[in-house]
């Protein structure tokens, strides 16, 4: 068998399609903590597979202390927020916004003293409570985007500031976050970027690298192609000079 790309033999030894584009052809690309890693040849996404059991992640999260440090610069990620808001929010059509996975809460409470009515949630309960407890002018959702109460609802500017990388099941977050949006909405959603220059050949040395935290890759082609699936426009892709897909897109 070629190392550069596999040839199907058996679920347990290669996927059988791409969850992005739905191609059939893969290369290795390393092996990180005991997980391997592949990429599509066609779109370039890169995933864990086979994916980790629900409760190995959970465990791992269960350890998880990037909250206090989260917190220890709180300030600054409130600042980088408000910039990131008034930069964007002249494409939004409204004032609701939403910040999906917004952890302790700073998004929220940047986009609350920009004037915006301000929702945040996560799966994390201790940083929910953070963020009640810190920020306590924002509204805040402990749970799944699917478990939103019913009036959260028709928002305007949603932010998905890396999150992506880390479901199990993008498809369905995308499609749970789609259904809270109204017609027009805007996305600004942030995530390792698996073809930026600065990636190393040797995919798993690459800092962002780390699973069962990290569990998918996405390139531009990738990612346009998720959120075109779920219904939404891709407005541009913005530059960075760090390893970071940062793209805007627009609810159909």
């Amino acid at each position: 068998m070629s190392d550069t790309e596999i040839q199907l033999s058996g679920e347990a030894a290669a996927p059988s399609a791409c969850i992005i584009c739905g191609g059939g052809s893969f290369r290795p690309a390393g092996i990180s903590s005991g997980y391997r890693i592949f990429k599509c040849t066609n779109c370039g996404f890169h995933f864990v597979y086979p994916t980790p059991p629900l409760s190995e992640i959970a465990a791992i999260y269960e350890k998880y202390s990037s909250n206090q440090h989260y917190a220890a610069k709180a300030e600054r990620k409130v600042l980088r927020a408000m910039k990131q808001i008034r930069r964007y929010r002249h494409l939004a059509p409204g004032n609701r916004f939403i910040d999906f996975g917004c952890n302790i809460g700073t998004a929220v409470e940047a986009a609350t003293r920009l004037g915006l009515d301000a929702y945040g949630v996560d799966i994390d309960e201790e940083s929910v409570g953070i963020a009640e407890r810190e920020y306590p002018r924002g509204h805040y959702h402990a749970g799944s985007p699917e478990s939103l109460p019913a009036d959260w609802k028709d928002f305007d500017f949603a932010f998905m500031i890396e999150v992506i990388e880390h479901l199990p099941d993008p498809h369905a977050y995308v499609e749970a976050m789609k259904a809270r949006l109204r017609p027009g909405a805007l996305l600004y959603l942030t995530t390792p970027d698996a073809g930026h220059w600065r990636v190393p050949r040797d995919f798993v040395k690459w800092h962002e690298v780390f699973p069962p935290q990290h569990l998918h890759f996405f390139t531009r082609d990738a990612m346009r192609r998720i959120l075109t699936a779920h219904g939404f426009e891709v407005i541009r892709f913005i530059w960075s000079p760090k390893s970071r897909l940062k793209v805007l897109a627009r609810k159909t």
